[in-house]
């Protein structure tokens, strides 16, 4: 699967798939079931449309490649223009779009800013982690803001093996976690490459963070993995309200209405922003289905 997915991505991604699926429509066309448009405008009844549905909401931006750094603020611009429906929103934000890599300092202060701003909307932030090579780095950023700001949430990819070292520690504190197997693909020296080692790793980290009080977010679209984090809520004693289950805006969109008609938080990540393209291919290669049926339709159109 992992190299169907990677060849997936190489075509879609390819020049000429880009061209022909830009200039046929093709492209804005499957967009509008992943991303909530290019800016804030396109944003609002997407948000509108999944919070009356009882979905939580996630959002982050998705920023042109030569400005990172305009995610933060174009996050603290959509929560103004939300209102009181920015309440309970979760802003998901990159470690690239911080500048961590260049400016540690500014980093913090930026995601402080950020933090304090989702603090006045009643919203949440939580960090991304962008690989194993900048792990340390990241979970050094979220400890350092979250002693001033406790709701900071943070990503743990499970496949990445320092993960399952550090979240019992941090859910002993209480801490927000975002548990899912990540979208970097780890060396071999510090990451699982099998998916069924990645599966396991993160059943384990959810058993962790709910055996020992943190805050589990099950970033997942497995049945089998809803399943069992369902099931460890329930011998935890985790109501419904303890924990949640996050999945992508246009995936198994059926599903998350279904968890939330059942009682459970179900939080919809959202992503929008001028780089869609780049995000619509990731979505799309990573499933077989989508590919073949975007494909096809490129071929109709052409």
């Amino acid at each position: 699967m992992g190299r169907l997915h990677k060849e997936l991505r190489r075509l879609i991604g390819s020049p000429r798939v880009r061209s022909a699926a830009l200039a046929s429509g093709v492209a804005e066309e499957f967009a509008n079931g992943y991303v909530a448009g290019t800016g804030i405008d396109a944003l609002l009844p997407v948000v509108d449309k999944l919070g009356g549905q009882g979905l939580s909401l996630a959002l982050t931006y998705l920023p042109d490649p030569d400005d990172e750094a305009e995610a933060v603020d174009r996050l603290a611009e959509s929560l103004g223009r939300l209102g009181d429906a920015a309440a309970g929103i979760e802003l998901s934000v990159k470690p690239s779009q911080l500048r961590l890599a260049a400016d540690p300092a500014g980093a913090r202060a930026r995601l402080a800013g950020l933090c304090e701003e989702a603090g006045r909307a009643g919203a949440v932030v939580t960090l991304e982690m962008q690989g194993a090579s900048c792990f340390d780095d990241t979970v050094g950023l979220w400890r350092a803001v979250r002693a001033d700001h406790p709701d900071l949430g943070l990503t743990l990819p499970a496949d990445v093996f320092a993960s399952e070292r550090v979240v019992g520690p941090l859910a002993d504190d209480g801490a927000r976690l975002r548990l899912c197997i990540g979208a970097y693909p780890a060396p071999r020296t510090l990451g699982y490459r099998r998916e069924q080692d990645k599966a396991k790793a993160l059943v384990r980290c959810l058993r962790s963070a709910m055996e020992r009080g943190g805050y589990a977010m099950v970033a997942s679209h497995d049945p089998t993995i809803i399943s069992i984090a369902q099931e460890l809520a329930r011998r935890n004693d985790i109501e419904p309200d303890g924990y949640e289950h996050q999945m992508f805006y246009g995936v198994r969109p059926l599903e998350q209405r279904r968890l939330v008609d059942i009682g459970h938080r179900c939080r919809t990540y959202v992503p929008f922003g001028p780089a869609w393209y780049e995000y619509l291919t990731a979505q799309i290669s990573a499933r077989p289905r989508a590919a073949y049926n975007y494909l096809r339709a490129l071929g109709d159109k052409r």
